[in-house]
Parts: C-alpha cells; sequence; structure tokens
C-alpha cells in the first residue's frame, strides 16, 4: 500500500467495522469494544508490546511478566513468585519467615547478622526485658560452646569429650547444673540436682534447694540470716532476730502462728507428762507456772511454782462491746454449771445470776455463815441454829407450831393477850432463880388477882398473910406455924372477924354446933 500523507478530523468519532476500532467523540480508545469507558486506552483482548513499555502507573488483574525490572514497586495484594533474589544475595526458595530487621551477610558471605532479638520455637517475639537469643525447648550443639555466662539447665548429658580448664573459664557461674554423674571437686556452685554427694566445710548459696536436708549427729548447722521453708516463707521462717514463724515470713513476736482459719498448737507426750512453762527461771524452777496434762490420768493441772496469784482476766483490752463471763461447762451436755459475771454475781447451775450468790439446788453449809442483811427463806429451815447468846433488836414472830426456849429473861412488860392458851411447863419461877418440882409456879413477892381458884391441893402458905376479898374454902381452912394449935386468925378489914361454918378447937373432928 502506498504511503498517503493525508490528515484527518473526525468531529463525532471514528469507527473501525463494529469493534475493532473505535475513537468516540470524547477521545476514548476502544480496541475489541466498541464502548470505550474510563480510560483513554480501552484493550479488550491480548496486547504484545515488543519494545519498552514506559507508565506512570500500571494497573492490572493477573499479569505474566517474564523480566520485570522496576525502581519500586508497591504491591497492595498478595506477590507471588516462584524465586527471590535480593540484591546480590543467593536465590530464595521456600521462604518461610522475615525479619524487620533484615538479616545481614558479610565477611564473604561466611557470616550472619542482625540487630533484632530473636526467638526459636515461640510464636511471640521477645520483649525489651528478654535476651537476645532464646530458645524455647532443647538445643543441641555439636561443636564447641562458648559463653560467657550460662543461665538456666544445662544438661551433662549433651556436652561431649573432655571437660578441662581449656573449655571453661576460670569462673563459671550457673544456676543450675543437672548431671548424672559428677566427679571431682567443685569449689563453688550455684546449684547441683540429682543424687550427688556432697561433702564441703561451709556452703554458702543464695538458694538452696532440696526435697530432704539430713543433718548430721553431730557438728552445728548454721542459718546466719533467715530460713525460709514453703513460697516465700509463708510454711516455716525462722529469723537471726530470734523469731520463728508459721504461716508467715515475718513473724512479730518469737513465735507466732498465723493461718487465714483453723490454727492449732499441739504439745503431746506420748506417755508421762505433756507440759508448757512460762515464767522467769528455767528448768519449770520456783519462778515459773506450768500447764500440765498427765501427772494424774486425764488431768489437767494448773501450777503457780511461785508464791503469787492466778489471776483469770476478761476484758483486758480496749475493745468495744458487752463484757462477757466466767463460765464452766459440762462439755458433754454444754451446761453451764457454774457462771461469774464480770460485775461479781455468782451463778451454780444457774447462767445468768441476779444476785451475788445464787445457787439453784441445794447448799450445804458446814461451818459459819455470816448474812449481812436479810435472810429470806421460801421454805423450811431443819436441823439445829445456833444464835448469839443475846439478841438484839429481834422480834420474833411465830403463828404456829412450838418455841422451845432453855431460859427466857424477860426485862419489860409480857403480853400474852392474844394467846388462847399459854404453857409454861412444869415450874414457872417469878421473882427467884430457884424452882422447885413440888409446886408448878413459885413467886418471890406477893401474887395480886381478881380472883384466885384452886382445884386441887389448896393453898399453902408457911409464911405472911393471905389477903383475899373473898376467900371460898371448900375443903377446910386452917392456919399454923407448922404444928396443930392454931397461933393467929386475922381478917383485916372490918369487921374484924372471921366466919366458919364449922370451927374446930383443939380437935381435928369437926361438928357443926
Amino acid at each position: 500500500m502506498a504511503n498517503i500523507r493525508k490528515s484527518f478530523n473526525f468531529r463525532t468519532g471514528l469507527q473501525v467495522d463494529n469493534d475493532n476500532f473505535v475513537v468516540n467523540a470524547n477521545g476514548l480508545v476502544g480496541i475489541g469494544t466498541s464502548i470505550p469507558q474510563n480510560y483513554l486506552l480501552n484493550v479488550h483482548g491480548d496486547t504484545r508490546v515488543t519494545g519498552l513499555t514506559t507508565s506512570g502507573t500500571l494497573y492490572a488483574g493477573i499479569g505474566t511478566v517474564g523480566v520485570l525490572s522496576a525502581t519500586t514497586a508497591d504491591v497492595s495484594g498478595i506477590l507471588t513468585v516462584g524465586q527471590l533474589k535480593v540484591g546480590t544475595s543467593n536465590v530464595v526458595n521456600n521462604l518461610i519467615g522475615y525479619g524487620y530487621t533484615a538479616w545481614i551477610t558479610d565477611n564473604g558471605g561466611t557470616g550472619l547478622h542482625t540487630t533484632s532479638k530473636i526467638g526459636v520455637n515461640t510464636t511471640t517475639s521477645p520483649g525489651a526485658s528478654d535476651v537476645e537469643f532464646k530458645v524455647h525447648g532443647n538445643a543441641n550443639v555439636t561443636g564447641i560452646l562458648t559463653a560467657a555466662t550460662l543461665s538456666g539447665s544445662v544438661a551433662a548429658t549433651n556436652l561431649t569429650g573432655t571437660i578441662d580448664n581449656a573449655r571453661l573459664p576460670s569462673s563459671i557461674s550457673v544456676s543450675s547444673v543437672t548431671a548424672t554423674t559428677f566427679t571431682g571437686t567443685a569449689t563453688t556452685a550455684s546449684s547441683l540436682t540429682g543424687t550427688p554427694n556432697i561433702t564441703v566445710g561451709i556452703v554458702t548459696a543464695t538458694k538452696l534447694i532440696a526435697n530432704s536436708i539430713d543433718v548430721p549427729s553431730t557438728g552445728i548447722t548454721t542459718v546466719s540470716k533467715l530460713l525460709h521453708v514453703g513460697t516465700g516463707g509463708t510454711a516455716f521462717s525462722a529469723l537471726e532476730a530470734g523469731r520463728i514463724g508459721v504461716g508467715t515470713a515475718l513473724p512479730t513476736s518469737e513465735l507466732q502462728i498465723r493461718k487465714s482459719s483453723g490454727s492449732l498448737a499441739e504439745v503431746v507426750s506420748d506417755s508421762g507428762q505433756a507440759r508448757i512453762s512460762v515464767g522467769n527461771s528455767v528448768g519449770v524452777g520456783n519462778s515459773s507456772a506450768v500447764l500440765r496434762f498427765g501427772n494424774s490420768a486425764g488431768v489437767l493441772d494448773i501450777i503457780n511454782n511461785d508464791v503469787g496469784d492466778i489471776k483469770t482476766i476478761i476484758h483486758g483490752g480496749a475493745g468495744a462491746g458487752s463484757t462477757g463471763n466466767f463460765k464452766w461447762v459440762y462439755g458433754q451436755t454444754n451446761a453451764e454449771r457454774m457462771t461469774l459475771t464480770y460485775d461479781g454475781k455468782l451463778g451454780i447451775n444457774q447462767s445468768s445470776p441476779t444476785n451475788t450468790l445464787h445457787v439453784v439446788g441445794t447448799s450445804t453449809v458446814t461451818g459459819n455463815a455470816f448474812v449481812g442483811g436479810n435472810l429470806n427463806v421460801a421454805g423450811n429451815v431443819t436441823g439445829n441454829i445456833t444464835l448469839d447468846p443475846i439478841l438484839t433488836d429481834t422480834n420474833l414472830n411465830n403463828t404456829s407450831g412450838i418455841t422451845t426456849l432453855s431460859q427466857l429473861e424477860v426485862t419489860e412488860s409480857v403480853d400474852f393477850s392474844s394467846a388462847t392458851l399459854v404453857g409454861l411447863g412444869n415450874t414457872v419461877a417469878i421473882g427467884t432463880d430457884a424452882g422447885s418440882t413440888d409446886y408448878g409456879l413459885v413467886v418471890n413477892n406477893g401474887i395480886r388477882a381478881s380472883e384466885i381458884e384452886v382445884n386441887v391441893g389448896g393453898i399453902n402458905a408457911n409464911t405472911g398473910i393471905i389477903t383475899a376479898l373473898d376467900f371460898v374454902a371448900s375443903g377446910g381452912f386452917r392456919v399454923s406455924t407448922g404444928s396443930t394449935n392454931a397461933v393467929q386468925i386475922e381478917y383485916a378489914s372490918s369487921p374484924n372477924r372471921v366466919i366458919f361454918t364449922v370451927v374446930g378447937i383443939g380437935s381435928t373432928s369437926f361438928n357443926l354446933v
């Protein structure tokens, strides 16, 4: 075809066949499409460029490139390559990891280094406080292991060859050594495990961990600062200040047992006595007290060997609330047999005494009993009661029963006006202490009465004058001085005479004249 130099101007576009080549009115070119959109060149189908293609921005879905050279490549999706070569490095196949700080090869490709921390067999990168190289698991070193410091567990079975001074530094600091067999002499050791037999003079260690420690029968085992058993010493601790703690790492007293709940201290003797001694003298001396069990079978003794008291004190501190009581309880039934309140009321078989002494049940007093106030008895008083020789300002008021007195002396008047019957025994003496078994009434002075009636025995006056307003003698009348002859018969009032129905003079035979 001949070359034709022409200029064509298509204002409304150009189209070759339907979609082989189209230029629309907007200047968009379409190849393989009759409707080019969005881009100046729209190619639907394969495109082959045999020369150099330069593009400010290249966008493609899937592209196959024989050789791609780019100053900068920005791939926002997934970049899939068969092999990768960076710079002058070797071709990399099966790449499974990478570092933000790349590995750097030097020394002619024989060395490799990086400024990043490395973790092996872990899914977490080492942190700022971790070591630079950390292996999670076992590490097998077949060559020579050179380290300034070894930390952790180093198994002796993994060390081959002869370990001599040439392979070890003069000073070795390790936290743990595990060995099946350990021979030779170790001047210092941070940690030994297994079952080695170690004989040393002095063991100095920051931490000593052992399942058991056998102390020889002779010699001294010394812990200079403190001894901890359990996590942080919470099981047992001993301080150089002379304090022992059970359940606490820092005891504040010489012996302290502390638990969150349920503490128990036992002093047990399989036979003989179990004793706890406190005081100012050693060996349970005179200036000491003893809490003792087993001196007698099943008996607890509280003993003060000194001359002082035994005090039982409640509410000795500054605690707030109601003060309790002293109680003696029978353990089989939890019954309170005796209670002493803090304000001094003692109850026997009474848990809430209302009086200074409150006894529920029978009481026996074999000695003297002193009652400073009133004595109220709800029941009967039996037995003998010995009172003082003189009862002063005391009234007796008995509405029933019999009151028996050995001797009664009345200094004031005696009133029997309310009495229906007064029984005075066999002999009553008035004005004299000399009674008589022959007479029921002995009067030292005269007797004055509106009427005296004598039923049996008559009136017998050995001396004195009998004066009566009306004197009736049904059995005869006689006055004598002890002989059969009358001495004198008088009548004191006017008329001065004595009237007798029958008078016998000089004769005991009375006939009416």
